[in-house]
């Protein structure tokens, strides 16, 4: 929703522009990254990144210096530059899935579960590189994850989402301390009254 690709009811704001009735608008602030990102499968990283520059109107001689710099700062090979991505492991293809979103400089950077499914070396390239665009981006992160390790890591504040409502949204560490908790998973279960087993039980009956 709040990327304008659904309106599914309620109202949301971003930096003062309605999501539904001035989506246009947001768009041009907001990208974002997801946990399958799409790509067309065939062409390379770099073509990739070209066609996706070319629909937000961008031109050749602002990419052509800008798309080696980005995918270098995500810690994609040089070497594979030119390889298709269909021949491209799942990390790469979220770090080639980062670097896009980047492209446009977004000032709002929704981030839905983008590294699940990573093996532990590009989790973690992509963790590093996400707390690097905190920094070095003047940007808002919204980071979508069910890893609470990676939540505690990455984010200012965490939010507890259950049955669509928003619990509560703080400091990592302001929260466990408010459920008398050691770590953030205790925590979650605390605000939302559930076991562990139950919470295994919801998840292994959504379809």
């Amino acid at each position: 929703m709040l990327s304008t690709l659904i309106s599914d009811g309620g109202s949301a704001r971003i930096f003062g522009f309605d999501v539904f009735s001035e989506s246009r608008n947001v768009r041009r602030l907001v990208n974002r990254v997801s946990v399958e990102a799409s790509f067309f499968k065939k062409m390379s990283a770099n073509e990739n990144l070209n066609y996706a520059a070319r629909f937000y109107g961008m031109r050749a001689a602002e990419t052509k210096h800008s798309i080696p710099e980005i995918l270098d700062r995500v810690g994609f090979p040089k070497d594979r530059l030119n390889d298709s991505m269909e021949h491209l492991s799942r990390g790469m293809q979220q770090k080639v899935a980062l670097a896009r979103a980047l492209l446009t400089s977004p000032v709002l950077l929704l981030l839905d579960e983008p590294t699940t499914g990573l093996d532990p070396r590009s989790k973690l390239e992509v963790q590093d590189f996400i707390a690097k665009v905190r920094f070095e981006h003047d940007a808002t992160v919204v980071l979508c994850t069910h890893d609470m390790n990676e939540a505690e890591k990455l984010a200012d504040r965490v939010g507890i989402l259950d049955q669509g409502r928003l619990l509560v949204l703080e400091p990592a560490d302001d929260l466990k301390k408010r459920y008398s908790s050691v770590t953030l998973e205790e925590a979650f279960f605390a605000a939302t009254g559930k076991s562990f087993e139950e919470e295994e039980e919801e998840e292994g009956g959504e379809t």
